[in-house]
């Protein structure tokens, strides 16, 4: 599926046709996914990195703080895609409990992938002015965006 697609269909969610179009993406897009999503949305922190160098006070010159930067950024927004949305999915997964749903954690993984979208967006736009609001805010809209998915899942029985 076209990242533009999968774009289109997080942003329609919670909605169900959205919801079982993504679940038959491939594993590899929704990580190529979140990877675009995560270091779109974290670039403006790297350019006001490379804005703040001071040659006077880092004991590199800016020729090696630029490569620093180029290479350990991307490496680092990886793991922190893989490792935040694995906590975020666990919190899903209590949900799936207490709502008696029948979902693996893979679906629940990626649906918390997918469900980042809005979160992500309202963090931003409010982290500059409000930062521990944007943070609580960005996870209650998605907790409540999980609970609206996994609500259309089957019941056990």
């Amino acid at each position: 599926m076209k990242l533009f697609n999968i774009l289109g269909k997080s942003a329609a969610l919670p909605k169900k046709k959205a919801l079982f179009a993504l679940n038959r993406v491939s594993m590899r897009d929704t990580l190529v996914y979140l990877f675009l999503l995560f270091f779109i949305a974290f670039l403006p922190n790297v350019i006001s990195l490379i804005l703040r160098f001071e040659a006077g006070v880092s004991q590199a010159s800016y020729s090696q703080y630029l490569l620093q930067i180029i290479v350990f950024y991307p490496f680092s927004i990886m793991f922190l895609v893989i490792v935040s949305v694995s906590i975020l999915a666990l919190g899903g997964w209590l949900c799936r409990l207490y709502l008696h749903r029948r979902l693996a954690y893979q679906q629940l993984w990626k649906m918390t992938g997918f469900a980042l979208l809005w979160p992500l967006v309202f963090y931003k736009g409010l982290a500059v002015w409000l930062p521990n609001l944007a943070f609580i805010g960005g996870l209650l809209l998605l907790y409540i965006l999980l609970i609206q998915m996994i609500r259309v899942y089957p019941a056990k029985r």
